[in-house]
């Protein structure tokens, strides 16, 4: 299998207070909050894939329709049958790992305060939605290498993709 993924930058629609989405467009100079991964599998299934609420997940087309999203801006990334695969097998080997809310706080700290490192930073003990796009974009893709995942935000992201699509 071989196709088109997709890099989404979202943010939530339709909920009360999305006061982290708040939070993350203020220190980002965003429209967004969120980056994620969408893509069509073999069998013909829309699935999402991103770090959000406690962990790193899957969603298939009915928890979609549960968590509506505003889609920002979307990048189509073509791979081929062994990108594929590695796609794949990178998302299955981090499903479930734990969201990374005190390295959401050191990447606040990097940007606010022009901080070197992420205080917080676990490494792959914990994720959040711009490490395992930018993980992606690094180890399938094999662009950005400049970024540190451990402070990279969902903007840091976004300026990857604009140049790979200059």
């Amino acid at each position: 299998m071989s196709g088109v993924i997709y890099i989404e930058f979202t943010r939530p629609k339709g909920k009360a207070l999305p006061l982290l989405s708040y939070i993350i467009r203020a220190v980002e100079n965003t429209k967004y909050s969120h980056v994620r991964l969408r893509w069509t599998n073999s069998m013909g299934v829309e699935i999402v894939y991103e770090a959000s609420g406690t962990n790193v997940k899957f969603l298939g087309p009915l928890a979609q329709e549960d968590v509506k999203v505003n889609v920002i801006h979307s990048y189509p990334i073509e791979l081929d049958k062994k990108q594929y695969k590695e796609l794949v097998k990178l998302c299955l080997e981090n499903a479930g790992i734990s969201y990374g809310y005190e390295q959401l706080i050191g990447i606040a700290l990097v940007k606010l305060f022009n901080l070197k490192r992420n205080p917080f930073a676990r490494g792959r003990k914990s994720q959040v939605c711009s490490e395992i796009v930018g993980r992606f974009l690094q180890e399938i893709v094999n662009v950005g290498h400049e970024l540190d995942l451990d402070i990279a935000g969902p903007k840091d992201i976004q300026y990857i993709l604009d140049n790979l699509f200059k």
